[in-house]
This record gives structure tokens, C-alpha cells and sequence, in this order.
């Protein structure tokens, strides 16, 4: 396998709305690092401090893209947990040619651990600012309100796949690997996650530190409050999943905010991402994760592309966006009852 070089350490870049609204976009891990609905809010994605968690340099904040199954690349034979550097922070190169869009490249080479395969990667992103839905569509005056501020941006990732140089046959497991995009978004607690889906449905325990987490079931959907001192990760099949998500969080008595992921679900996908009890599970298309304040309090919202097998070469493209609100509480709550189809209470 190639030996990853560290990149050079060029400041992050943005795209401007032209009204306050602002997306920072970060060379290393070609994240979105912040996003600001006006010049006078915090931004939508929780971001570290510097003493957050020194031990974890990934660790930053924002929108990032890794690769899954996650048991598959980022653990070793004993379990330790460790997240390959050639692919974050990586290597990735913003082209910053256009004023309205934000490019980034980069090659990669991943050891995929139960199969013993290496996989060679070429990953592209684009990110562009998108219009606020309601200058679209007027049916609710909710998000056209001056009192409301938005901000929002489109991100196309492409990923090409090679198979690399593998172990000895007798060094690998039988069992076919896979290889996907996997879509990462860190937030602020104290909120409460919102997911709609096609009827009833309890969300998947991927791991949890407690038996029990709360999760307030809805005849369309759940919540998850993202509070307490215990982490744990819940996951929705592609089968239940609308393709779209949501986190409203109070920030004052008067004031709340809102930030929903759009994203593409294909119910006859391969989602390969498993818990650690169940290495055969293919459904999973949406993951929640709350830390419980061990690595920094954060919530993660996150979604995967159906995946690649790693033994042909193949491609996959993925396009998602994301709308974020700020603004009186009333208002928000029905910006989520518009584009999310619930509020944040019951």
C-alpha cells in the first residue's frame, strides 16, 4: 500500500450567498467545515475547540465523506479503532476556478480488513450553494418570513473503484467485500433528530452504552433527543428511509434552528454497513449517533450511497443537499412540519 504523505495546509475557502449566508469548505478531509445563515448565528455543524479530543485529529467538525463498511476499514483483527489518514485528512486538492463552486480531488488506497483486499480509490467533490425551497415553492409563508435566515448547499461526490493488490488468498476470507460513500454531518446537542419514513418504525441498534435509548416513536417517523452521557448509534433500512432528515435545536427561549439533509435512497441498494452482531446486515441507509459528550458533544447525522464490490472496478455518483434555517421558534417548527412532515415535539 502507498504511504500517505501528509497535505499542505491551505486555509479553508467559502462560498457567499451575497445576504449573510456563508459555507466554508475545508482542504483537509475536504469537509465542509461551517455553515452560517447570517454573519450574526453560530453555524449549523458542531465544531471542536482544539481540546476537544487531541488524540482524535479527524475529529474537527462539519460535513465529511468517509467510506464504509465502517467494521471493515477502520478497525484491525483486535477491534482497535483507527481511521486511515490517507483518507482523512487524505490528500484532496481544492480547485477553486469558479466563484460559485467549490471542487476537490484526491486518490486514496484502502485495506478493506476481512477480506484482505486493498482497494484503490479516486474521490471527487462539488460543492454549490442552493436556493432556499420556499423561493420555489410559496405554499407556507414560513420560510419566506425576513425574521427567518437560510443558507444552503449541494454536494456532489463521485467515487471511482480499482481492485488493488491483495494478501495471499489463504490470508482472506471467502466472503465478498464492499465499498461505499458514506456521508457524515457533526452537530451541536442538545437537539433533537427528526426522521420521517414510510409508516411505523423503530430504528436498528447498531451500539449503545445503555440498554435502553430514548427515541420517541411518531406514526410517520421518530425523534431522538441528543442529550445524556451515553452514546450509542440507531440505523434505518432503506426500506423505511424517505431520504430526507432533520435536527431542530432551541437556541434561546424565542430562537431555533433547523438543518435537513436531502439525499437519494435506492431500496434494492446494497447498504453494508452492520453492527458488530450481525456482519450479514445490507439495509442500513441512515445512522444516528449521539457521543455523549465522551469526544467533544456532538450529534452525527449520516446517510450511505449503495455500495461497489471491491473485486471490479465500478463507479458510484451521490448528490445531496442541505437547507439550513434560523429563526423564531414558531417559524421553524413549521419550516420542519413543511419539509420533514414533524415537528420537534409530539
Amino acid at each position: 500500500m502507498k504511504k500517505y504523505e501528509p497535505q499542505r495546509n491551505n486555509p479553508p475557502v467559502s462560498l457567499s450567498d451575497g445576504q449573510g449566508g456563508r459555507l466554508l469548505v475545508r482542504e483537509q478531509g475536504a469537509r465542509a467545515l461551517a455553515l452560517w445563515a447570517n454573519e450574526q448565528e453560530d453555524s449549523a455543524f458542531w465544531h471542536a475547540d482544539g481540546a476537544a479530543h487531541p488524540d482524535l485529529p479527524w475529529n474537527v467538525g462539519g460535513d465529511r465523506t468517509w467510506i464504509s463498511p465502517e467494521l471493515d476499514y477502520y478497525t484491525d483483527a483486535s477491534g482497535q479503532y483507527d481511521v486511515p489518514a490517507q483518507l482523512d485528512p487524505g490528500n484532496w486538492k481544492l480547485d477553486l476556478s469558479s466563484n460559485s463552486l467549490v471542487a476537490a480531488s484526491m486518490d486514496c488506497e484502502l485495506l478493506h480488513r476481512t477480506s484482505g483486499r486493498n482497494v484503490l480509490l479516486q474521490l471527487t467533490k462539488q460543492f454549490t450553494l442552493t436556493p432556499n425551497p420556499y423561493a420555489m415553492n410559496s405554499g407556507s409563508a414560513a420560510g419566506m418570513s425576513e425574521s427567518v435566515s437560510y443558507i444552503g448547499y449541494e454536494v456532489h461526490t463521485r467515487m471511482h473503484l480499482s481492485p488493488g493488490d491483495s494478501r495471499p488468498a489463504a490470508e482472506c476470507e471467502s466472503a465478498p467485500g464492499f465499498c461505499n460513500l458514506w456521508s457524515i454531518m457533526q452537530v451541536p446537542p442538545r437537539g433533537r433528530i427528526l426522521v420521517p419514513s414510510y409508516g411505523p418504525v423503530r430504528p436498528r441498534t447498531m451500539f449503545s452504552q445503555t440498554d435502553t435509548v430514548n427515541v420517541e416513536l411518531a406514526p410517520h417517523g421518530f425523534r431522538i433527543p441528543c442529550e445524556g452521557v451515553h452514546s450509542f448509534k440507531l440505523s434505518v433500512d432503506a426500506l423505511s428511509s424517505t431520504g430526507r432528515f432533520g435536527y431542530l435545536r432551541r437556541l434561546d427561549d424565542n430562537r431555533s434552528s433547523l438543518v435537513v439533509r436531502q439525499f437519494t435512497v435506492h431500496p434494492s441498494g446494497i447498504y453494508p454497513d452492520y453492527p458488530p452482531d450481525d456482519s450479514h446486515y445490507k439495509g442500513s441507509c441512515m445512522q444516528f449517533y449521539y457521543d455523549g459528550g465522551q469526544l467533544g458533544h456532538f450529534a452525527e447525522l449520516e446517510y450511505h450511497s449503495p455500495a461497489l464490490s471491491i473485486d471490479v472496478p465500478g463507479a458510484s455518483s451521490d448528490v445531496s443537499k442541505v437547507y439550513y434555517f434560523v429563526g423564531p421558534h414558531d417559524n421553524i417548527e413549521q419550516i420542519s412540519q413543511d419539509l420533514l412532515g414533524m415537528r420537534s415535539v409530539l
